[in-house]
């Protein structure tokens, strides 16, 4: 096979569509990036521990953050909200019965990380059931004038609550105490690894799409992108706190949706933008033309910014679960430690494998590989978006029966309409951007 270019990034010879890129110097590189993505995911948790601590001394409403141990005391404290709304309705004051329920959602069972963990150690199909009843109790007291089906909206979220809150804690199985440091521990990992993945997939992704086409020089804006998402969510989740503090539920809520709305858009833009460089005429311009300069400003300013919006979402996301997260005495706090450290080393492990084994590709498997990622990826952010401004109360919510309360978390996909109409959206402009790819590419192969 002939060579079609080399001397870019120290020598590393890069052949045509059908080979793979072969780097001398791997074992040195295969080091050094795992002490780079080790530094970084220590760099992270250690954002992650100063702002925790840093919130932990806030004061909302002049009183100082509360601080609970279990489940049971969680679920109490949103009890009190709860029965507090049916109070006000039946006195005729719905907005302040509809101010009750959103306390208790916002202020316990998302603040203090019930809602996340309910997901992780339960499952995502329990979480969601949790949120409709939430949604059927607020719009009971907006809509209803029957007292007796505003109390059964009521007493069955109450109930829901008291159940997950005893499976978290253990009671149900007879181990409270290690039953409940296993839950912290289990759902802990599930949740760091929910989170990063996504930003893991991302960055790797660009960081093997620069590395595969001689540009790994751009690789440290990329890295610069991730670093000040680091920063930005830390940021983002002090202000949340201090100065909106148990009160800024929708309002997180609200950021993280948009945030999400966001990323979409710019992981779409980058993947169709890698996309188009797998087919072979464009493949072979693009070489002649990209070989003696980097890559463009404005495409690195694009990967750029869908790396620190990949991770400052996350970011902020992760630091607010474990600031509310009630744990029992320091084995508790341990789980969680452990649990972070484990799912880093994960995170780490898949950031490397996806960094050297995707430079082992043929060229056009991996771009198509790639851009499938991401708009994998673009798939799953729109749903969460929604879903973010569905519990803000911004975005209504209408069950779709057919699905009887399933859902991927992963990808989200969840059983509501308002959801699903915006993937159906994204899931159209993907089969429009392949099929205009393929034509492409069958033009381009019957010119050569």
């Amino acid at each position: 096979m002939e060579r079609s270019w080399e001397g870019i990034d120290r020598g590393v010879p890069v052949y045509g569509m059908g080979c793979t890129m072969v780097a001398p110097g791997m074992p040195a590189a295969f080091a050094r990036s795992v002490i780079r993505a080790s530094a970084w995911v220590g760099v992270a948790l250690m954002c992650v521990a100063w702002s925790v601590s840093a919130a932990e001394g806030t004061r909302s409403g002049g009183q100082a953050q509360e601080r609970l141990s279990s489940w049971r005391q969680v679920v109490q404290r949103m009890e009190v909200h709860l029965r507090a709304a049916y109070t006000f309705f039946e006195s005729g004051d719905s907005d302040r019965a509809y101010e009750q329920i959103d306390k208790a959602y916002f202020r316990y069972y998302e603040a203090k990380g019930m809602e996340k963990i309910t997901m992780g150690y339960l499952s995502g199909a329990r979480k969601a059931a949790v949120e409709n009843a939430f949604f059927a109790y607020r719009r009971s007291v907006r809509g209803a004038r029957d007292l007796a089906g505003v109390a059964f909206c009521r007493d069955k979220l109450v109930t829901m609550l008291y159940e997950d809150a005893r499976a978290l804690d253990g009671v149900a199985r007879g181990r409270a105490g290690f039953a409940a440091h296993i839950a912290t521990f289990v759902a802990s990992c599930v949740l760091v690894l929910r989170e990063g993945i996504e930003a893991i997939l991302v960055i790797a992704a660009i960081v093997a799409y620069l590395v595969k086409t001689g540009k790994e020089r751009c690789c440290a804006a990329v890295y610069a992108g991730a670093g000040a998402g680091v920063l930005f969510s830390v940021v983002l989740a002090v202000m949340i706190v201090r100065v909106l503090g148990s009160e800024g539920g929708a309002a997180q809520e609200i950021i993280e949706g948009v945030g999400m709305f966001f990323a979409a858009a710019m992981l779409f833009y980058v993947s169709n933008w890698m996309l188009s460089k797998a087919r072979a005429c464009a493949w072979d311009r693009y070489i002649r033309q990209k070989v003696e300069r980097s890559v463009s400003r404005g495409n690195q300013w694009a990967l750029v910014a869908t790396a620190f919006l990949a991770v400052a979402r996350e970011g902020a996301e992760l630091i607010l679960f474990f600031r509310g997260i009630p744990v029992a005495g320091p084995y508790g706090r341990l789980a969680v430690w452990a649990a972070v450290t484990v799912s880093a080393l994960v995170l780490v492990g898949v950031f490397v494998a996806i960094r050297f084994l995707s430079v082992r590709l043929p060229l056009r498997p991996f771009f198509v590989a790639t851009g499938a990622v991401m708009y994998l990826l673009c798939f799953s952010f729109v749903g969460k978006g929604v879903s973010e401004l569905q519990e803000a109360g911004v975005v209504s919510r209408s069950t779709a029966p057919w699905m009887h309360g399933w859902s991927f978390d992963f990808l989200g996909i969840y059983p509501t309409y308002e959801g699903l109409a915006p993937q159906a959206f994204v899931v159209a402009l993907v089969v429009l951007s392949a099929v205009w790819w393929c034509g492409g590419l069958c033009r381009g192969a019957s010119s050569t």
